[in-house]
This record gives structure tokens, C-alpha cells and sequence, in this order.
């Protein structure tokens, strides 16, 4: 057993990234997706959200179901389900008063997620919400449906 003595999230938490193919060290190159989304829409990358999708990019869930206080609705770490909808990450990003880079989905497709330069993650299609204040807490609300 490793001698980490911190825990970032739940047991449950864990339990899900894990089936979703995270582990701890985790790192993925994150330059396809930086110029996928930068010639389709002129998205550009900030440091919150290429250290983030290194170590969480490709990640989905499917869990769905009873969660701790909402349903669980799933979701998937892909920051091209976002490619041509610059306009909608305009709106949201102008609505959160931060710049949002896409990082994937939840709920079937049916909201966006956004990170900012301070790290937040946002929810939103036709408007946005603060999800968490840290990319760790805004995983732990996804897998563990926390409202």
C-alpha cells in the first residue's frame, strides 16, 4: 500500500474515477484536443484547464441512478463534445464572468462542463451554475450526484 496519508475525495469518488480508468500519476497529452477545439472554435487553452484534462481527459461515467442528494447523470471528459459550440461557451462564460474552456459533459450531452483560470468548474447549456470551486469537489459532486 502506498504511504498517502491525504485523501482528495470519497471512497466512492475514488471508486468511480477509477472504473473510469484515472489512477493516481495519471497524465495524457492534451495537444490534440488543444487544437481541435483552438481551429474549430477558437477556444484557447488556459493552465487550469490543460492540467486538469491531463490528468482527467478521456474519463466517463455512465453511473446513473440515486446519488447522495440528486441523481447521478453521468459524464464524459472530453473537451471536443464542445468544438463547435464556441458561441454557447461565449454565453456561459459571459453569464459566469470567467473565461470557460470546455472539459467535457454530463447528462447525456445535455449540460457542458467549464473550467476557468482559478480552477471552478461550471455546468450549463442554456445557462450556468457554479458546479465547485475545485476540479476535485466538481468530481466528487459528478460521481457521487451531489447537488
Amino acid at each position: 500500500m502506498s504511504g498517502e496519508t491525504t485523501q482528495r475525495w470519497s471512497a466512492e469518488t475514488d471508486r468511480v474515477l477509477r472504473e473510469a480508468g484515472w489512477y493516481a500519476g495519471r497524465s495524457v497529452p492534451t495537444q490534440e484536443w488543444e487544437a481541435s477545439l483552438r481551429a474549430c472554435g477558437g477556444f484557447e487553452i488556459h493552465e487550469a484547464a490543460r492540467r486538469f484534462l491531463a490528468e482527467f481527459g478521456g474519463l466517463q461515467s455512465s453511473e446513473r441512478g440515486p446519488g447522495r442528494t440528486m441523481a447521478r447523470m453521468g459524464f464524459r471528459l472530453d473537451p471536443t463534445v464542445a468544438e463547435w459550440d464556441d458561441e454557447i461557451f461565449d454565453v456561459l462564460s459571459e453569464e459566469a464572468g470567467v473565461d470557460l474552456y470546455p472539459i467535457g459533459e454530463a447528462d447525456r450531452r445535455n449540460c457542458y462542463l467549464g473550467i476557468a483560470p482559478n480552477g471552478a468548474v461550471y455546468i450549463g447549456m442554456d445557462n450556468v451554475t457554479l458546479l465547485a470551486e475545485t476540479a476535485d469537489k466538481a468530481l466528487e459532486k459528478l460521481a457521487e450526484g451531489i447537488r
